[in-house]
C-alpha cells in the first residue's frame, strides 16, 4: 500500500512540476489582463501575447445600474491599445435613471409618452399618418431627432410635408408669399398680406405655373406655385 502511495504522489508530483515548466513557457512573453466589474460575475483573467490586443468582453450587468465603458487608471481604455504590462481594467457604472419622452402628433392622433434609461437611444419611433401630407420626422429644439442619446426629459414632434400635387381651377388657397406680377400693374411686384385665402380663377395659358387668383370673379393677383398653398380641393 506504501508503495502505491508513494507511485500516486510521485505522479501528482511530476505533473504539479510539469505544470510549473508548461506555465513558464506559456505565459513567457504574455501579459494578464483582468477584468474588475465590482459585482459577482467572474471574469477570468485574459493571457495576452506581448504587442498583442485583448478583446472586449461582454458588458458585465450590475443590479440598477447601467455600465458605461471600461477604463484603465480612469480614464476610457482603447482597446486597439497593446499590451505591454499586467493590466487591470475597471468598469465604470452609472446609476440607473429613467427620463420621459413626450409626443406631439401635430395631429388627432395621441401617443403615450415612454420612460427610457438616462443617456440611451429613443428606439421604435412610431410613424404619424396625416391626410394629404408626408411624414419626414421627429424633432426636437427644431432639429430632426437621429438616434442622439438624451439625458432630459424631452417632447418630441412630428413633422410633416405637403404632398405635392398640380393645383387646378376651383382650388381654394392661402397666399405665403409675393405677388408674381400686381393684378392691377403686370410691373408691380410686391407682397400682399400673407394669410388671404382665394379661389384659383384660372391658369394663364401662357404661363402654366402662374395663377389667377381672387373671389367672385375678381382677379386679386397673379402668383406663382410657390407663393400659394392649398388650402382645400
Amino acid at each position: 500500500m506504501d508503495k502505491k502511495r508513494s507511485i500516486v504522489l510521485l505522479i501528482i508530483i511530476l505533473a504539479f512540476i510539469i505544470a510549473i515548466i508548461l506555465s513558464i513557457f506559456y505565459y513567457k512573453d504574455k501579459y494578464s489582463v483582468y477584468f474588475e466589474t465590482g459585482t459577482n460575475d467572474v471574469f477570468l483573467t485574459k493571457y495576452v501575447d506581448k504587442n498583442k490586443k485583448v478583446n472586449k468582453p461582454i458588458n458585465p450587468t450590475k443590479e440598477g445600474y447601467v455600465f458605461v465603458e471600461w477604463q484603465l487608471d480612469g480614464k476610457k481604455y482603447d482597446f486597439d491599445a497593446e499590451i505591454n504590462n499586467d493590466t487591470i481594467l475597471t468598469a465604470k457604472w452609472v446609476k440607473e435613471e429613467y427620463i420621459t419622452i413626450k409626443f406631439d402628433t401635430n395631429t388627432s392622433e395621441k401617443i403615450k409618452s415612454k420612460k427610457i434609461l438616462k443617456g440611451s437611444k429613443i428606439d421604435d419611433l412610431p410613424v404619424i399618418y396625416k391626410n394629404d401630407y408626408n411624414f419626414i420626422g421627429w424633432y426636437y429644439n427644431n432639429n430632426l431627432y437621429s438616434d442622439e442619446k438624451i439625458y432630459n426629459d424631452i417632447t418630441l414632434v412630428a413633422n410633416f410635408e405637403p404632398i405635392p400635387r398640380e393645383l387646378k381651377i376651383g382650388d381654394i388657397v392661402k397666399i405665403v408669399g409675393s405677388y408674381s406680377a400686381s393684378a392691377y400693374n403686370p410691373q408691380d411686384i410686391h407682397s400682399v398680406a400673407i394669410g388671404w385665402e382665394r379661389e384659383i380663377l384660372y391658369i394663364l395659358s401662357d404661363a402654366e405655373n402662374l395663377y389667377a387668383v381672387g373671389y367672385d370673379n375678381e382677379v386679386t393677383g397673379f402668383f406663382k406655385a410657390s407663393s400659394i398653398e392649398l388650402i382645400t380641393n
